[in-house]
């Protein structure tokens, strides 16, 4: 099945706006096996949209268009779509009355611009938006189905979700002699996308069945798993065995499989373990501390911490001493493991993690220059644990990796067996 996205709007070709719908419809896609043909921008002009959908429509077996369905002078989509396919704009009887209730309830008379959004093709199917005002609206033209939906992320999410992502799948179940596909990512934290690449490599010719990809969202990178055959059986079967195979060379690596998040992984592991964590950050800037509070329910391990970006602080919030301060550097692993050594005593909590560094541009020393980072990690009971890393790029590049690496030596603690030295 052949599909291709079309996104309309001066916003999206003038940089003003960064298309997010596009990858995120096409991630969805990819898990049904479908690899997206050919992405499409196009500005606020009529005829551009109309010969766009035109070029799709011929090419592709399904087009998913965005943009453009709304109230104003610049949404014209839906005029385009009815010119490509050469029929009139004609009035949804029920998406009126629904633009007619929804006004009411906001104390408002229905303008005729907003009633514009009622107008759809001759002939379209038309779906109700559940989270907006503008419907979803199908086409077809010749052999090819087009969907129309709102620009609106949160509005086109939605759809995509409940309405397009169905009707795709049952349109490629009935395709006769189709090809089976199932797809796992593996998500992989502390390893360059280059060894990731050359560790997997032998594992390819073992698997015939499996497409092995790649992919960094910084700071992980991401091993996708593709497998094709004619069942599904057997393409969960080649799945399965490649994702094994893949699990036992890159061990500890791997941190989660598709959905997963890191920050949610490590609040399942101190909610299982019944730790709980405090947290000293100097060049992160609480960055650690925002990406663990994303998670719901993380008062129940992360108890508190404190962003100690200067000296006085590091003494007076994570109790380091002024001489250590002056024989050593803030700079240093002496300042990191007392940094978590007195975070976790002042905050009574299992661990405490601690991070400082030069994030640059400005700063640094010979011996530590800008990219420098010390990670350390006090645990009760236990030798603090500190590490030094090197992490090239910009500041906030520096202060991304920073954080990655301070949670790995936590991620890691919590996942090392309790008799282990």
């Amino acid at each position: 099945m052949r599909v291709e996205l079309l996104c309309t709007g001066d916003e999206l070709v003038t940089g003003l706006t960064t298309d997010t719908n596009s990858p995120y419809l096409e991630a969805r896609l990819f898990e049904l096996g479908i690899k997206v043909s050919r992405v499409v921008l196009v500005g606020d002009v009529r005829e551009d949209i109309t010969q766009a959908l035109r070029e799709a429509a011929h090419r592709a077996d399904v087009v998913i268009v965005s943009g453009g369905l709304g109230p104003t002078a610049d949404d014209f989509t839906a005029e385009c779509a009815a010119v490509a396919a050469g029929v009139p704009l004609v009035e949804d009887a029920g998406t009126l009355q629904f633009l007619r209730e929804r006004a009411a309830k906001r104390g408002r008379e229905l303008t005729p611009n907003v009633a514009r959004m009622a107008l759809v093709p001759e002939g379209s199917e038309v779906v109700p938006n559940p989270v907006g005002a503008a419907p979803l609206f199908i086409v077809g033209m010749g052999g090819c189905r087009l969907f129309f939906l709102p620009g609106v992320p949160r509005e086109y999410r939605a759809l995509v979700d409940g309405e397009v992502m169905p009707r795709v799948r049952n349109e490629l179940e009935k395709r006769p002699g189709r090809t089976y596909r199932a797809f796992r990512l593996l998500r992989t934290v502390g390893i360059p996308e280059s060894v990731l690449d050359a560790r997997v490599a032998p594992l390819a010719a073992a698997h015939p069945r499996v497409v092995f990809g790649f992919r960094t969202h910084a700071p992980e990178n991401q091993l996708k798993l593709m497998a094709e055959a004619p069942s599904q059986a057997e393409a969960d079967t080649a799945l399965a065995a490649a994702e094994k195979a893949a699990r036992q060379e890159l061990g500890l690596a791997v941190y989660g499989t598709d959905g997963d998040s890191y920050p949610g992984v490590l609040a399942k592991l101190l909610t299982e373990a019944r730790a709980t964590l405090s947290l000293a950050e100097s060049c992160t800037g609480g960055l650690i501390a925002a990406q663990l509070t994303g998670v719901s329910g993380a008062s129940n391990f992360l108890l508190g911490g404190a962003v100690v970006y200067t000296e006085p602080m590091k003494t007076a919030w994570a109790g380091v001493s002024p001489e250590l301060l002056a024989t050593h550097g803030a700079v240093s692993r002496p300042v990191a493991v007392a940094m978590a050594e007195g975070i976790r005593a002042e905050c009574k909590t299992t661990y405490g993690l601690s991070v400082t560094g030069f994030a640059g541009p400005t700063g640094g020393t010979a011996e530590d220059p800008v990219g420098t980072v010390y990670c350390a990690l006090a645990a009760e009971g236990a030798p603090t644990r500190c590490e030094r890393f090197s992490i090239a790029g910009d500041r906030d590049l520096v202060r991304l990796f920073a954080a990655s690496y301070a949670l790995e030596l936590l991620r890691e603690r919590l996942l090392t067996p309790p008799s282990a030295p």
